[in-house]
């Protein structure tokens, strides 16, 4: 009997440990919880309770060599939130004391802790102090879909994701009160093929020999940077890299009419720039007169 009595009590031991272990594995996976819309409402982070204000945008480092395009979002809308603005107003007897906006902004800075007052009562100046002290800060963001518009002139990114911590104070030794989740909101026409133009011009590329041009040969396959152009070289690399499979078009006149497999011996050569189905340039660049062979 007793050894039945250890051996079940050994066997508890083990359910008891492999739930454990999973519980830490679900929890380490997991997201923050979603931001309450109407809370979200309130800081200005949402026009509505189904609609982020937070935008997303194609955003440019130009950190030499380590020029990079990418999506991210409108962080100044999140980080220069002032909490005592956004959820308390001053108590109308006493200017000095504060009470939360309304039910919802109550409810709100209860779940963050604060519960000295509510919206027909002051908050402690500890606690006022403290919600005055509040910031929101990013850990991480996720971009939505990338897909081409409509009109294939321009990519559409889908509502995104956010993480937000909302921090005790400023400063490297701030710590966090409350992880959130919020949305983002949907971006069309994020703006790439103006950003391709800027990059792409005509002083940027080199039709020489040196570059893989040849009068009758096969026409460039990938774009001819001039030197000194390594900064539009990387960042138009992180634009294929994001937006899709690049593909180069050349014409020997500007309507692209009459595509050319080898460069002619004389006149112009004309190129378009695409990603996937989208056409990058409104029109085909003029790649001026072709050197000689």
């Amino acid at each position: 009997m007793r050894s039945m009595k250890t051996l079940l009590r050994l066997m508890g031991a083990v359910t008891l440990s492999t739930v454990a272990a999973s519980s830490v594995v679900a929890c380490g996976n997991a997201k923050a919880p979603q931001l309450n819309a109407k809370y979200a409402v309130l800081l200005g982070w949402y026009s509505n309770e189904t609609t982020s204000n937070i935008n997303q945008k194609l955003s440019k480092d130009q950190t030499a060599g380590k020029e990079k395009e990418e999506i991210t979002i409108d962080k100044q809308s999140i980080t220069t939130t002032n909490f005592k603005t956004k959820l308390l107003v001053a108590n109308n007897s006493d200017p000095s004391k504060f009470q939360a906006k309304d039910v919802d902004a109550a409810k709100f800075l209860a779940d963050l802790g604060f519960k000295s007052g509510n919206e027909s009562q002051d908050y402690s100046q500890t606690d006022t102090a403290a919600i005055n002290a509040l910031k929101a800060k990013i850990t991480s963001f996720e971009a939505g879909k990338i897909e081409a518009n409509a009109g294939k002139t321009d990519f559409n990114v889908g509502a995104g994701t956010c993480q937000i911590s909302i921090m005790d104070k400023d400063g490297t030794d701030a710590k966090s009160i409350k992880d959130y989740t919020i949305n983002t909101l949907k971006k069309d026409d994020v703006g790439v093929p103006a950003e391709v133009a800027s990059l792409v011009i005509k002083d940027n590329l080199a039709l020489t020999k040196d570059k893989g041009y040849k009068q009758g040969g096969k026409v460039l396959t990938s774009l001819p940077w001039a030197t000194g152009k390594d900064k539009e070289k990387r960042l138009y690399d992180s634009l294929v890299k994001l937006f899709g499979k690049e593909s180069l078009i050349w014409a020997s006149d500007s309507n692209g009419q009459n595509s050319i497999t080898t460069y002619p011996t004389s006149g112009k050569a004309y190129l378009m720039v695409k990603f996937g189905n989208v056409k990058l340039l409104n029109n085909y660049l003029d790649c001026g007169d072709l050197p000689g062979a």
